[in-house]
């Protein structure tokens, strides 16, 4: 077996966490700056990405663009459940609220995004550093531990496979996730009619 050589996420990638939102909220007086916002639910279990969850936010100020969302950015939800998902071009533009994490890969890195997202999501490596205990509101990964996960250098078209397979998955989860929540909806409505008298 080959050693491959690893890399710190730090090494290939700018890693934070999101904006602090009080810091630049507009106070009543305040000129406004609008932007849609995503919140913890914005980052599913699944490791989908729910985009009916945007909250607005008015900012005091145009926000750095640090903080707003970019094709191919990698958002980390930091509380338990711990997961990740991939930013498509849909969803640029975006406020990161400091509940999650942002990974944007440098221009140089030997690595593509949808990888490096299938890596943290699959590897289960975001779990292993969780800290706290108890309740899981308690249970927390912190940015700079995140930074210092290591992830193996694979050749690209391995990546790519990886990538692809990690898409699929996903997509086909969704699928499920929308036709359960049309067959709940339904059941309900034939219980309902039935209790009303109309069946």
């Amino acid at each position: 077996r080959i050693n491959m050589k690893k890399y710190k996420i730090s090494e290939i990638a700018d890693v934070q966490s999101g904006l602090v939102l009080s810091r630049k909220a507009a106070k009543e007086t305040d000129g406004k700056y609008p932007y849609q916002r995503l919140t913890l639910r914005s980052v599913t279990e699944d490791c989908l990405f729910d985009n009916t969850s945007f909250e607005t936010y008015d900012a005091c100020e145009i926000v750095d663009k640090q903080f707003i969302t970019h094709k191919n950015d990698i958002i980390v939800r930091l509380y338990y459940p711990i997961c990740a998902t991939l930013i498509t071009e849909e969803n640029e533009g975006l406020i990161v609220p400091s509940q999650l994490g942002i990974i944007r890969l440098k221009e140089d890195c030997p690595f593509l995004p949808g990888f490096v997202s299938a890596y943290l999501m699959n590897e289960r490596n975001l779990e292993s550093l969780i800290e706290g205990a108890g309740m899981a509101a308690q249970k927390i990964v912190k940015i700079g531990n995140i930074a210092e996960l290591e992830i193996p250098c694979l050749p690209i078209e391995k990546q790519k496979i990886i990538s692809d397979i990690s898409n699929e998955q996903l997509t086909i989860v969704a699928l499920y996730k929308k036709i359960i929540e049309q067959e709940t909806l339904r059941t309900k409505s034939v219980i309902k009619d039935i209790i009303g008298g109309k069946r």
